[in-house]
């Protein structure tokens, strides 16, 4: 059965079976669809595209007529672009020109797709036209080099988004939040289409706010919660609310870039919920690795168990695997994990079924996968191997440090030395630099010691939020040159 008769076929029979209940809600506006509405909507939108595939641009934040477009598109045979809301005229140009879209979505004609969602055509049985496998066009991130496209099927984000149903043992009686974009993989694989696929209630909120979070918790009462870990160290520095003592939150989940074990021993120690981190990858269609949820074991610093896919450490660029314990790169193979990039771009990163994910790790004897960091981002410093991750681990034990990345930088004698960027948990009097190269100093030895600390308001992030290394370089070699 393909991914789009799946989805198409659990629209349906919630929107007959329950119809009346909550399907997704907006959680800055309360605004909701139940699920006979969204069957609706979903038929509405359907029936304006047509029968014929398009290639669809959608240019929204996440809400309720960003999720209704993905369901959409996956379920009508569609090739849906979901792009930033916020990207500048010449990166739309270029994206035009590269797809050239028979629809584009945006703030510009939002009016006219609410009114086709708002006033949909009803009739006496829940029945759509027949389900045609829709596609989703992804970019990697590109923290360390250039993007590349994936190309995703309905059926490949269906799998997907029931692995972490299981994963996770979301129910019907579940009530999720997100406020992660929806040109990600993240917010509509691992929120939408899970929640989607079990007949529970998602709650979305177009953008994250800190101010807001615990209002929305508080409101809405969610059994689970996605989020980064950007947002766990900001939610750090916020104060436990007494209504927690009484929620229904039975677990926070994060993805996207490594959660610091620091930072998940203080949230759980200060707020006393349940923090799972999770591996996931574009070209899987999220997920592939999580922590058990409670009452199984999530062990800080692993991103957990595989997902319905295998796993395995390989020597980096060679057929070889490497036994347990050792470190080596992460490989992944399965059926929600495409074979090859948009243009073939990267060959190399495809082998007998398996995908080179480029992240360094291992398995410990328990089965838990351990990312200790991404091959591009090895420093090597006269000859000696250095993961940033690991450095990046103690620098963040410092109670004046709230966010840090690590990078390599050149040097004319060693080839590289170690620098770290720091966003400090409150505004840096003058000796804090001095207290965390010696902090530092007990903890590393010499060769991983930063030979550069800089401080930061905060971590620049490309489009979709992951720490831009290529522009921290860059500010680097500009704060430099301006010190000599």
């Amino acid at each position: 059965m393909t991914g789009s008769q799946i989805l198409q076929d659990k629209i349906t029979l919630y929107a007959e079976r329950s119809g009346s209940k909550e399907a997704i809600i907006e959680a800055e506006t309360g605004r909701l669809l139940t699920y006979g509405e969204l069957f609706w909507a979903v038929n509405a939108l359907r029936r304006k595209w047509g029968e014929n595939p398009q290639t669809i641009l959608l240019e929204l934040p996440g809400g309720i007529v960003n999720s209704l477009i993905w369901l959409a598109a996956l379920t009508g045979g569609h090739r849906l672009v979901p792009v930033s809301a916020y990207l500048t005229e010449y990166e739309i140009t270029q994206i035009v020109k590269k797809h050239q879209p028979d629809i584009i979505i945006s703030n510009k004609n939002l009016a006219e797709t609410e009114g086709i969602i708002q006033n949909p055509p009803q009739a006496n049985t829940f029945s759509l036209p027949a389900p045609h496998e829709g596609h989703v066009f992804l970019s990697t991130s590109g923290s360390t080099g250039t993007p590349k496209g994936v190309l995703l099927s309905a059926k490949q984000i269906v799998l997907t988004a029931d692995n972490i149903r299981k994963s996770h043992r979301i129910t019907r009686q579940d009530r999720g939040l997100t406020p992660l974009p929806f040109y990600h993989v993240n917010a509509p694989v691992v929120s939408l289409m899970t929640s989607i696929i079990c007949g529970s209630t998602l709650i979305v909120a177009p953008k994250y706010s800190t101010n807001h979070f615990w209002e929305w918790v508080e409101k809405y009462n969610p059994s689970w919660i996605s989020l980064v870990p950007t947002m766990i160290a900001m939610l750090l520095n916020t104060d436990r609310p007494n209504f927690l003592d009484h929620a229904g939150l039975r677990f926070i989940r994060t993805a996207s870039e490594p959660l610091p074990a620091e930072n998940l021993k203080r949230f759980e120690a200060k707020f006393k919920i349940p923090l799972i981190e999770t591996y996931g990858l574009s070209e899987a269609a999220s997920t592939v690795a999580a922590n058990p949820v409670p009452p199984g074991k999530h062990k800080p610093g692993s991103v957990g168990l595989p997902l319905g896919v295998e796993v395995c450490i390989f020597r980096p660029g060679v057929d070889e695997t490497i036994t347990a314990g050792k470190t080596g790169e992460v490989c992944v193979k399965g059926a929600n994990i495409i074979k090859h990039y948009s243009e073939n771009a990267s060959p190399g990163s495809f082998f007998q079924g398996w995908l080179r994910t480029g992240d360094l790790g291992f398995i410990d004897n328990d089965g838990y996968i351990h990312l200790t960091g991404r091959i591009k981002d090895i420093i090597i410093r006269g000859g000696e191997n250095i993961a940033p991750r690991e450095i990046e681990e103690v620098l963040l034990a410092h109670p004046s440090v709230r966010e840090v990345t690590v990078v390599g930088l050149p040097d004319p004698i060693y080839g590289e030395q170690v620098a770290a960027f720091v966003v400090l948990q409150k505004a840096p009097d003058g000796k804090v630099r001095d207290e965390i190269r010696s902090y530092a100093v007990q903890k590393l030895i010499p060769h991983k010691l930063p030979s550069e600390i800089f401080i930061l308001d905060d971590l620049p992030r490309n489009k979709t939020g992951k720490v831009d290394k290529i522009a921290l370089k860059e500010m680097a070699a500009g704060m430099i040159r301006q010190d000599e």
